[in-house]
């Protein structure tokens, strides 16, 4: 009976570390594409600092429970709203404006002719 119960135990501590794994995996895509994103439109000293704001809001989160699976993309809102605020007038100066910023890759886009 003990080596039922044992082995059973097995079974859920595997099947634990399966789920947690591929939720890191998860989490890791989805950190990845913000971080690519951000560093592509802002540099890597945004990129940096997004993916420590994109961590610190994934501590925030509300962890569902049991085997669902947590809204990753929520972080990334969060970090990308902390970002906005940031480049959209708290006094960094070394991030240029917004609204520049965005203007200057639609030429591009437009140049490139991957945009009407």
């Amino acid at each position: 009976m003990f080596e039922t119960r044992e082995m059973s135990t097995d079974a859920e501590t595997d099947r634990c570390n399966q789920l947690t794994s591929g939720l890191l995996i998860l989490a890791g895509k989805e950190l990845s594409a913000f971080i690519r994103a951000v560093d592509r439109l802002f540099g890597s000293e945004q990129a940096r600092q997004s993916a420590l704001d994109w961590i610190e809001e994934l501590g925030r989160m509300d962890w569902p429970s049991g085997e669902s699976i947590p809204d990753w993309r929520r972080a990334t809102v969060s970090a990308s709203a902390r970002l906005g605020d940031l480049l959209s007038g708290s006094g960094h100066r070394s991030a240029p404006s917004l609204r520049s910023l965005c203007s200057s890759r639609l030429e591009v886009a437009q140049s490139d002719g991957r945009i009407e």
